[in-house]
């Protein structure tokens, strides 16, 4: 089961009496290990009725297992790093599998028994096999923007905020899909808003960090509009930051396939609701991305595209260095853009 599907299992109560949890999105694993105690441990008792090993023996595993809980129905052991499930050189202590794999036949029903890894676990051992059979399987990988967008609505709702779809999708593309970051910048909006409720896209744009990704489509909307001194610096501003050049390569590449393939959309007349769909993009930003594609003819931007392209493979192959590669391509494409035959209607 993915998150949102564990997150509705605690809702309705219908706890089992064993996980794994799995996956790189670590803040809403954290969030979903938290719930689980708030959901099963007696407040006030919730230590009594906790126990966390690292990677334990079978017998330490069970004798906490067994263990009565004080004053409550439940208790919970956390079972962090587990070598029979995470993917260490270390091989496989068959005793040891058996063991534990034959106590989760009948694990005590006063207990829930989490096993917490970081990142992905093994599948090919034994235990995920066992777990899988369960269905106790939770897996946290990254949320799409879709997942991500509905996340940072309801977290909004729990602040007391509301946050429409069309502004979730823009938060989202303005600080990235990292859960931690998200509510990170969620909470400034919220202290940023006061006593306002509703969230705008002034709001986000006033007050939140933006990701690699949006300062990308930012500096591709200054060049097109012949903001060259905006452009440079908003490059300026991600190389300061950290960010390498070949990434702001990749990303510049993709803007432009999207403008591209945005103006060829524009040309075969397609409903702008089918575009952001077509192109991968939020619904947001149709309106922008349109604007910029009007600029210039299906040729210009297929040039752009294709210099892009060429680029990349060039400095991949070895062909040509990577030193100010992203400078370089800025010029570049100021000369393919604004040489002859600019304009949409040529």
């Amino acid at each position: 089961m993915n998150h949102t599907a564990f997150f509705d299992v605690l809702k309705a109560g219908n706890i089992g009496e064993c996980y794994l949890f799995e996956g790189n999105e670590e803040y809403i694993k954290q969030s979903a290990l938290k719930q689980l105690y708030a959901k099963l441990l007696p407040a006030g008792l919730e230590e009594m009725n906790l126990t966390e090993l690292n990677d334990p023996d079978p017998d330490s595993l069970i004798a906490a297992a067994e263990t009565l809980p004080f004053m409550g129905e439940k208790r919970i052991v956390v079972v962090r790093e587990c070598s029979l499930i995470t993917s260490g050189r270390k091989s496989e202590d068959e005793n040891k599998a058996e063991a534990i794999t034959e106590y989760l036949a009948h694990i005590s029903p006063s207990t829930c028994i989490v096993f917490y890894v970081k990142g992905k676990a093994d599948g090919r051992k034994k235990l995920y096999t066992l777990l899988k059979k369960k269905n106790a399987i939770v897996d946290f990988s990254p949320m799409n923007d879709a997942e991500c967008a509905d996340w940072a609505r309801k977290t909004m709702r729990r602040m007391g905020k509301q946050l429409d779809s069309e502004n979730a999708g823009r938060l989202v593309f303005t600080v990235g899909r990292d859960a931690a970051l998200l509510r990170q910048e969620m909470e400034k909006l919220a202290s940023y808003l006061d006593a306002r409720e509703v969230v705008t896209a002034e709001d986000i744009d006033a007050i939140c960090t933006r990701s690699t990704e949006c300062t990308v489509f930012q500096m591709v909307d200054a060049q097109v509009a012949g903001n060259i001194d905006t452009t440079f610096a908003l490059l300026r501003d991600m190389i300061r930051a950290g960010e390498q050049r070949m990434m702001i390569l990749a990303m510049l590449l993709r803007q432009y396939r999207i403008l591209y393939h945005m103006r060829c959309l524009l040309d075969e007349r397609t409903p702008a609701n089918a575009q952001a769909q077509l192109l991968g993009i939020p619904p947001f930003s149709v309106n922008r991305t349109q604007q910029q594609a009007r600029r210039f003819s299906r040729k210009k931007l297929r040039e752009a595209y294709d210099y892009l392209m060429d680029l990349d493979y060039r400095i991949k192959q070895g062909h040509i260095p990577q030193d100010n590669c992203a400078e370089n391509a800025l010029l570049a494409l100021e000369n393919i853009l604004r040489g002859s035959d600019a304009g949409a209607h040529h």
